[in-house]
């Protein structure tokens, strides 16, 4: 990204793919399984970038967190809170636990906890790669983020934010949001349909009714859940469109693009 008389821009964009198994997002363990892999890897990306090896933000997977709409108390801190809440039932100390916030209102906040170790593989396969990170943040919540900033239009709506190994699913009734949901992603043949179903069940939760609940996708596989959500007669599109500028894909497949552009 740069900064320009308008704000940040995309100046350039790469990928490089990482081999099946070399990473694994989940909340309890290492997710560098072959961490020499993912540093050579986030070396040869760099390469491809217009940009030196300086601070970056380190968007961490979805899947990795548990996370949470919660109540806020009026006079307690968010993140305090949260941690006291989760106290008895995060699977690990909750003194190893970092906690993000998202204020989606005065007294509504979403919550997530990261196991301390966890963000620090993420970290360390950066600064072994020549990158110093700055903020370490959650690519669902920084979806969330943009998304919440910009509620959908009408009454109902459900945002349904995909990552590689998890999704998020956010519904919204009245220009607030009410409902948040996390699953575990398993991409076979049958994956579009229970995802489907999903939507449904989350604007029903909602008390959004099906039909007219308006969904709006982002992150990888977008556009095929899209099509899959037109063609059983949803009111489904993109979260977010951007002119293609260099990118070699579609800006809804990009979870985290307006974050890094706001």
């Amino acid at each position: 990204m740069s900064r320009g008389l308008r704000g940040r821009k995309l100046r350039s964009f790469a990928r490089v793919a990482l081999a099946p198994g070399a990473l694994s997002p989940q909340p309890l363990d290492p997710n560098l399984l072959r961490p020499d892999e993912v540093t050579e890897a986030l070396g040869r990306l760099l390469e491809k970038l217009d940009a030196g090896r300086g601070r970056v933000s380190l968007l961490l997977p979805d899947g990795v967190a548990r996370m949470g709409l919660i109540d806020v108390p009026a006079g307690v801190a968010p993140g305090e809170y949260a941690r006291f809440r989760w106290a008895q039932t995060l699977p690990y100390p909750a003194d190893e636990a970092i906690v993000d916030i998202l204020s989606v209102g005065p007294d509504r906040a979403v919550a997530a906890a990261v196991r301390r170790s966890v963000a620090l593989g993420y970290e360390q396969a950066a600064a072994r790669a020549g990158l110093s990170s700055g903020r370490v943040d959650l690519a669902p919540l920084a979806a969330l983020s943009a998304l919440v900033r910009d509620p959908p239009a009408g009454a109902a709506g459900v945002d349904v934010i995909l990552g590689d190994a998890a999704y998020c699913l956010a519904a919204t009734h009245g220009g607030a949001l009410c409902v948040l949901r996390n699953r575990r992603r398993d991409a076979d043949a049958g994956e579009a349909e229970r995802l489907r179903r999903e939507v449904d069940r989350t604007a029903a939760l909602a008390g959004n009714g099906t039909a007219q609940a308006r969904v709006r996708v982002v992150g990888p596989g977008a556009r095929g859940l899209i099509s899959e959500l037109q063609r059983s007669g949803r009111a489904a599109g993109p979260a977010w469109e951007a002119p293609m500028n260099g990118l070699p894909l579609e800006a809804a497949e990009l979870a985290w693009l307006p974050a890094s552009l706001g």
